[in-house]
């Protein structure tokens, strides 16, 4: 499994721009792959292409996001989002 450590920034990837000037340019990850966020506080999880599993530190419920079902993770501060899909998944990251 590969792991990956952000604090709410990751490198781009072609996609379509945000409207939102306060989203993350969108970015990919591996099939498999994990995300910890260090600082998920009032982030958003918007996924453009696959599908997640996302969780937080003191939230019981296990969050699946696909596209169009944008995940807001509120006062979270540590977040594992995992890509469960067979392909790469594109999302981004908007404050707010």
């Amino acid at each position: 499994m590969n792991t990956l450590a952000l604090n709410a920034t990751a490198a781009p990837a072609k996609a379509p721009s945000s409207p939102a000037s306060n989203a993350s340019a969108p970015f990919r990850i591996a099939a498999g792959a994990v995300l910890t966020l260090r600082h998920g506080r009032d982030l958003r999880v918007e996924v453009i292409e696959g599908r997640l599993w996302v969780t937080a530190k003191g939230d019981a419920s296990d969050h699946f996001v696909s596209p169009g079902q944008p995940h807001a993770l509120g006062r979270s501060r540590t977040v594992v989002i995992e890509n469960i899909g067979r392909d790469s998944a594109l999302l981004r990251l908007v404050r707010g």
